[in-house]
């Protein structure tokens, strides 16, 4: 296995062999493009889980990238090296890095080029294009030597042993678990948060599931499937009906309705009912390849009052739409500048432009910090089933960073579930059913159906 540390310049990179070079790599990016086995042991990212990838070599590369001269072809340099002393900081992962051997340039002239360079990498439709820190199963010397790029490479201590090799370096942490209603609401009842807390939770069928909006999830490369076409979806569905739309003042209402139709969406539902909760981890009852119950799980998550925002927020108006704007401007922005160089980009006009569709009074005044952020919003009830199920959502900016490397903004607490059938009795003995948690005669008809159901 080797590190692939691809980044849109290399100025960093661009060192003497064997000088040691500081380097730094947002936290946001790292596991992007790798494969969910080697990713869901990498994390939570921890002290345990960075010192792995110092046992891997690493290749340093620029995303592909034009030539200034016409008559050349695109390209991308590389370099190899490795990493150590990784720590994370704040939302950033720092590190020294040395750098064995300088591989240049490698010329794409064609896309057959390209695709011999993706394949032979092990990357994904679009790698090349995005910044991003991904962990490769090749051995990468034999990759090299497949480009006909032949330099030194240190040992690969993690080549050919699989996932095997990491996850017996990764401690595993204590877990809660529940196999009733009551022991599960000894938890809920018992964890009385801190005063001007409020608490919401979301329920998972199988607790591998990760706590990230519809938008945000990998295909089977740990590329991402929908966030590169966020903006095509929603004018397609825009586009295609109208009239659906016509009293949404806010671009959250659209997307709490796209949510609810089953657009993808930088949107994730959480209830204020723990039952409710409950009933979604256990509702979908789940087993393995030899018929055993996959255990569920609650995710208990907590924030100041103070802190949730509501549907004409400014702040939830500029994260949401980021929907609106074209992956290439997404992509583009550097946030790490101040307020008043971010507000005069040309990535900020575009949001603006959108902004100010809603909001005619908004002034040119985004903080870049806020687009990052993962924000609690009460959107309005706007239909029946956000009201019975005591509905929220989170509302994830650019590039936020995610509950599963253990470094985001959110406080989160996991209760794993077990005997999920029982408990759902349970809940249904509380009139917490599908045809009150969803409500419309088409669920209530198939409730009744269920209960009077003679198969013989």
């Amino acid at each position: 296995m080797f590190n692939l540390i691809m980044a849109n310049a290399d100025r960093d990179r661009d060192v003497p062999i064997g000088q040691i070079q500081k380097g730094s790599f947002a936290l946001s990016r790292y596991l992007e493009y790798t494969d969910p086995e080697i990713s869901a042991v990498l994390q939570p990212v921890s002290n345990e889980t960075l010192a792995i990838l110092e046992d891997m070599p690493t290749l340093f590369m620029s995303e592909l990238t034009g030539s200034a001269d016409e008559d050349q072809p695109d390209y991308v340099s590389m370099r190899v090296g490795r990493v150590f002393n990784l720590t994370v900081n704040g939302g950033t992962i720092y590190f020294d890095l040395e750098i064995d051997g300088d591989l240049g340039r490698f010329p794409i002239p064609d896309t057959d080029t390209r695709k011999h360079l993706e394949q032979t990498l092990g990357l994904g439709r679009w790698e090349l294009t995005r910044t991003h820190w991904a962990i490769k199963r090749s051995d990468l010397a034999d990759a090299l030597a497949e480009l006909g790029l032949e330099i030194p490479v240190q040992d690969d201590d993690a080549d050919g042993q699989g996932v095997d090799v990491i996850t017996d370096a990764v401690k595993t942490e204590d877990v809660e678990i529940v196999q009733t209603l009551e022991e599960y609401l000894a938890i809920v009842l018992g964890d009385g948060g801190a005063s001007g807390d409020q608490t919401f939770y979301r329920g998972h069928s199988d607790k591998s599931y990760r706590l990230e909006p519809s938008l945000f999830r990998k295909n089977a490369t740990g590329g991402p499937r929908f966030l590169r076409d966020e903006d095509q979806m929603v004018r397609e569905l825009l586009s295609e009906r109208p009239g659906d739309f016509a009293g949404d003042l806010y671009m959250i209402d659209k997307l709490v309705r796209m949510q609810h139709f089953g657009l993808p969406t930088r949107l994730l539902d959480v209830t204020s009912n723990p039952l409710v909760g409950l009933y979604f981890c256990c509702s979908g009852v789940k087993v393995d390849k030899n018929g055993d119950e996959i255990d569920g799980e609650v995710i208990i998550l907590s924030t100041r009052k103070t802190d949730i925002k509501f549907y004409d927020s400014d702040t939830v108006s500029c994260i949401a739409n980021l929907a609106m704007l074209p992956n290439e401007y997404k992509e583009r922005m550097d946030t790490d500048l101040s307020i008043a160089e971010f507000n005069e980009s040309d990535e900020c006009r575009r949001l603006l432009h959108f902004i100010g569709a809603e909001k005619p009074y908004f002034k040119p005044a985004i903080d870049p910090a806020d687009l990052g952020r993962i924000v609690f919003v009460k959107a309005r009830q706007s239909n029946a089933r956000i009201s019975s199920q005591s509905g929220a959502f989170l509302l994830f900016g650019r590039d936020a960073i995610l509950p599963e490397t253990g470094h985001s903004s959110l406080n989160v607490r996991r209760i794993v579930v077990r005997k999920k059938r029982e408990i759902l009795d349970q809940l249904h003995r509380m009139n917490i059913k599908s045809s009150t948690i969803y409500p419309g005669i088409e669920e209530t008809t198939a409730e009744i159906a269920r209960e009077y159901d003679n198969q013989g």
